[in-house]
């Protein structure tokens, strides 16, 4: 590994830019070659130049073979190439189009980006073919797809990667090929999937290696395989190409003619299967290198610069500090996560730092890994630690999710047209699809981890990620709705949340909002999920009715499919996992209203004390929690459910460190008994920052004490009221204090109501007093002074703060939640204060 080190510049790079608009074509002049490039009638390369020689000769072409026809992109007189990307370093030039027979029929649209830089002959293409037009709905059925270079290198040498380390080198007899059959090489298998790979597009097992007459090496291994490169010399020319993780991209390889033609086997001719079954809503990508150079360089090397791309990796604290990570500022370093796994009986663990890929995989698993992002725990993993393969597997997993698992609609809008197209979304996709289509395995509603995606977008600038995790936006606020008349989570129309498909849809809407270029839509929608979701209220009397509990803090989802009738229970890992991490997604730069994010959060806050109180007593968790009657520990129940996330925001929002003591005996259990992967999740990751830290002090301003939070009423000497405003005036009782939450209530507040789920009874009377974090929010709480002792003084007006706050959440008084003025009510207030971590000095760290 060559290790490259950025320092600091004043601007951008020197010279002119790479690419120009020649009219009918498009010219890329790197230094050190002239590539030419048709807009219409695509055939890859018109020339490649270095000096007087031309690389190319004839038409080239994107082609696919179907029965006894042939498509190609250069019969498309409609194809167009435009300069993406411009640079005195880099360019991108971007081809689209369909592959068409003589008569004019396609069968395959394409896109294809052509990467050029500086100093070189090597370029990437990256290929997508596309069956996602409506205008042509079907599946498609084809035998091979090839990218068809003629070059002037005729009568030439090849060099064929066999293995690691392996080559085999010989002159063309009349033609050569390489073909790579299924080979379990850094390939994981889920569920039966090389099963059905197997039947549905490659039966062939291991690598073949032909030359003219002469078999070099047969298939029937599937250890067998190529690294994914090979050359063609002739003289002191040459020509370097490659298909980045070919070893697991079966049917695919590479073919020879002695006149010269390159043909990069994008779905091999030689494989056995034919009438291969695309299908519809489909895309499928590859990537290809190309290097016209001379003997000196390295076919390899030049394969490298593909299957190892280069890219940069700040200090981890740098990621922190901007917030990168969908606005996440503390996460626990490499040291601490391998140190904290050693505490927990783990020491010996560490992510898999394997490049290894996967091409099909059952989303609707049940358990264990696929229950959250894993590609995301590779990417924080990579970013703190520098282990490339755990990023280079989550890239190759994020290109599987966006070109194998992601559905497209390449010339209609799902959520405009996709209602009209089919009114029902189960009912969307041709006869017989999932049966015989080899690429038919979408995301479904609940499985769909995709948060990742932007993460990898802005490690490689590879753009076409980011147009795909688009396309699945769209195609999800299709499905929200479709299934059942006017109900659409997206749009705000609550039922009875499906638990699992409405926390997808949440946490989805929060990633869309921060990443998306242009995210206003789907802000919009995500305030209105997060307004619905705030206005939800439970009922102990109603099995039927979803929402939050303001007592005991949970938000009862009764949509679990296995709950007793007339009986409220909650699966744990959907209602106190699954749920409050979809809040992760969210930063309050997405809401137009700061309360917004201060209420969602302070209700995640009630859900951190109802695990804590009522859910970590049970030393191991059941899969159905009771609500409404007592939960005991079962001998034989070995499930433990990941409530870092509540566990991190419990400590951040009151610095009490039994959140962070309490749950830290859970987590070996929860590593062995769902999965060790589950060590790396961001939630994990901010639980050990904390954990190691303590940085989080918290208090509040003149509690009254015994249990109460609040400075009292009017009657307080601290407190004046005149009509519904109230004057509070308090000194400031600690140097460095970060921020104020102020709040009020019509009854004394504590911390929490305390509720014992055995005795069923409240540690404070429930009728009596409030909980903190269930207590109105005020707006424009002061600017805290620096130094102790300084005085602080705040206005109220409580009938406003009710009508701000029924209008935020457009709120009736036929609504639960709907707050009420009521002029006979002294209300109490209490002032929360937490301290800037910055100003702490020397805090210790627990002992191990």
């Amino acid at each position: 590994m060559t290790q490259l080190h950025l320092t600091n510049g004043t601007g951008n790079s020197k010279g002119p830019n790479l690419a120009r608009d020649t009219g009918a074509t498009i010219t890329v002049d790197t230094g050190v070659a002239v590539f030419t490039v048709k807009k219409a009638h695509f055939n890859v390369f018109e020339s490649v130049r270095i000096g007087d020689f031309d690389y190319v000769r004839g038409t080239g072409a994107i082609t696919a073979r179907s029965g006894t026809s042939t498509y190609a992109s250069h019969r498309d007189p409609m194809s167009t190439a435009v300069i993406e990307e411009n640079g005195p370093v880099k360019a991108v030039v971007k081809c689209d189009g369909h592959l068409k027979n003589e008569s004019g029929e396609w069968l395959f649209g394409y896109t294809m980006r052509i990467y050029f830089y500086r100093g070189t002959g090597r370029t990437r293409l990256d290929l997508i073919l596309k069956n996602a037009s409506y205008s042509s709905y079907s599946m498609k059925v084809f035998d091979s797809v090839q990218v068809e270079i003629p070059t002037t290198l005729s009568s030439s040498v090849f060099i064929f990667s066999t293995g690691p380390g392996k080559e085999m080198c010989a002159e063309v007899d009349s033609s050569a090929y390489l073909y790579q059959g299924y080979s379990n090489y850094k390939y994981l298998e889920y569920m039966g999937g090389v099963d059905m790979f197997k039947e549905r597009l490659v039966p062939d097992v291991g690598l073949s290696v032909v030359n003219g007459s002469k078999i070099i090496k047969g298939l029937g291994n599937e250890a067998d395989h190529t690294e994914g490169w090979g050359a063609v010399s002739k003289g002191d020319r040459r020509i370097n190409f490659g298909i980045r993780n070919l070893y697991g991209m079966w049917p695919a390889g590479f073919t020879l003619s002695d006149k010269g033609t390159i043909f990069l086997d994008v779905y091999s001719p030689y494989n056995s299967k034919k009438g291969i079954k695309f299908a519809f809503f489909a895309h499928d990508k590859r990537q290809m290198v190309l290097d016209f150079t001379t003997p000196e360089t390295s076919p390899k090397h030049s394969f490298y610069s593909l299957q190892y791309p280069l890219f940069g990796r700040a200090n981890f604290s740098h990621y922190l500090r901007t917030k990168a990570i969908y606005g996440e500022d503390r996460m626990a370093s490499d040291k601490e996560t391998r140190n904290f796994f050693a505490l927990v009986g783990h020491g010996n663990y560490e992510i898999s730092n394997v490049d290894s890929l996967r091409r099909y995989y059952c989303w609707g698993m049940g358990g264990g890994p696929n229950q959250y992002d894993l590609q995301l725990c590779k990417y924080i993993h990579f970013l703190r630690s520098g282990k490339s393969g755990a990023f280079l597997s989550a890239l190759n997993d994020d290109h599987h999710k966006m070109f194998g698992s992601t559905p497209y609609s390449d010339d209609f809008n799902f959520y405009k047209d996709g209602v009209t197209y089919w009114s029902n979304n189960n009912n969307t996709y041709p006869e017989n699809q999932g049966k015989e289509a080899f690429n038919a395995k979408f995301f479904d509603d609940e499985h769909s981890h995709d948060i990742s995606v932007p993460i990898g977008y802005f490690l490689t600038g590879d753009e076409s990620m980011m147009e795909a995790w688009a396309e699945y936006a769209e195609y999800t606020a299709y499905r929200q709705g479709t299934s059942v008349p006017n109900w659409s989570y997206y749009e705000g129309v609550f039922k009875r949340p499906m638990p699992r498909v409405m926390s997808r849809a949440l946490r989805r809407l929060g990633a869309l909002s921060q990443y998306l270029k242009d995210p206003s839509y789907y802000r919009s929608r995500a305030r209105l999920m997060v307004r619905q979701i705030h206005r939800l209220r439970s009922d102990r009397l109603d099995d039927m009715k979803d929402g939050w509990d303001l007592d005991r803090g949970f938000f009862y989802l009764s949509r679990d499919g296995s709950r007793p009738k007339y009986e409220r229970w909650n699966k744990l890992f959907m209602a106190n996992d699954i749920l409050p991490n979809s809040l992760w997604c969210y930063q309050p730069d997405v809401f137009d209203d700061p309360l917004y994010y201060e209420d969602f959060e302070d209700f995640m806050l009630g859900m951190a004390w109802h695990s804590l109180d009522e859910v970590l007593d049970l030393v191991h968790q059941p899969y159905l929690f009771d609500l409404d009657k007592a939960n005991f520990y079962d001998e034989e129940c070995t499930a433990e459910y990941p409530l870092t996330f509540l566990m991190s925001l419990g400590y951040e929002k009151t610095g009490d460190e039994i959140f962070l003591t309490a749950y830290q005996p859970h987590i070996g259990r929860l590593m062995t008994y769902q999965s060790r992967e589950r060590g790396y999740t961001p939630y994990m990751s901010r639980f050990v920052d904390y954990y190691y830290h303590r940085d989080v002090v918290a208090g509040y301003v003149d509690a009254i004490g015994d249990g109460r939070v609040d400075m009292g009423n009017s009657s307080s000497p601290r407190i004046t009221r005149q009509g519904s405003s109230y004057t509070l005036n308090w000194i400031t009782p600690k140097d460095g204090i970060e921020s104020y939450q102020v709040k009020y209530a019509p009854v004394p507040m504590v911390e929490r109501l305390h509720f014992d789920q055995r005795t069923r009874a409240f540690q404070y009377d429930s009728e009596r007093y409030d909980n903190f974090w269930a207590s109105l929010n005020v707006a424009g709480e002061p600017s805290p002074s620096f130094r102790a002792g300084s005085p602080e003084t705040f206005t109220v007006d409580v009938a406003k703060v009710m009508a701000q706050y029924n209008q935020r959440y457009e709120l009736t008084d036929e609504d639960s939640c709907y707050q009420s003025y009521d002029p006979d009510v002294d209300y109490y207030f209490a002032v929360k204060y937490v301290l800037n971590p910055h100003h702490l000095q020397g805090l210790p760290c627990p002992p191990n």
